[in-house]
């Protein structure tokens, strides 16, 4: 067995494509979360067009729950492929391979913003994907029950425009920090001792 893994570090033929996919997936990452800020989520905000706050608030719960089956899965798979290969250039760079050497920095900097995507979604955009739906749910049940004029209801509402707001200037530090994976990912990918 350790035969086997000291072949695999010393002749890792899973090195480059595990590299591009996990540059590949940062920025696939990047693009659909970067998008929801401009262009998504100013289509459920806007008071303009007239649509009732009720049936944006159930499109906005709607969007956040989908991406959640693809997005959270790509950055794990995007982390643990990092991992993997700053743990690999690593050991190898430790043994004198340059080209290790050269990309090691680089993979770690990218895993490192890989957690910190994870780390960004869990402490503040999770919570406030969850204080939507909430929102979403008092706001429909208003509707239901014929009380969505009331205070409670109209508190809803206030909490529920403002929640989008801030979920659009955030998200655009977590699209950031997803860019900044790919940029390191393609920096390694590139990287000569």
């Amino acid at each position: 067995m350790a035969a086997i893994a000291s072949n695999i570090i010393s002749n890792p033929w899973f090195f480059e494509p595990l590299q591009i996919f996990a540059t590949l997936g940062a920025a696939v990452n990047f693009g659909g979360s970067v998008l929801q800020s401009p262009l998504i989520m100013p289509t459920v905000t806007d008071h303009v067009v007239g649509v009732p706050v009720h049936y944006t608030a159930q499109q906005t719960a709607y969007l956040l729950h989908n991406s959640e089956h693809f997005f959270p899965p790509l950055n794990a798979l995007c982390s643990l492929s990092n991992l993997i290969l700053t743990s690999t250039a690593f050991l190898r760079a430790r043994d004198g391979n340059l080209i290790a050497e050269a990309k090691f920095p680089k993979l770690a900097a990218a895993f490192g913003l890989n957690v910190a995507t994870t780390a960004w979604a869990l402490l503040i955009q999770v919570p406030m994907n969850k204080r939507m739906a909430k929102l979403a749910e008092i706001l429909k049940a208003g509707v239901a029950n014929g009380t969505d004029k009331d205070s409670r209801q109209k508190a809803a509402e206030t909490e529920f425009r403002e929640l989008q707001l801030r979920w659009r200037k955030l998200n655009y530090g977590r699209a950031a920090i997803m860019i900044a994976s790919a940029v390191a990912g393609a920096l390694a990918l590139v990287a000569k001792p």
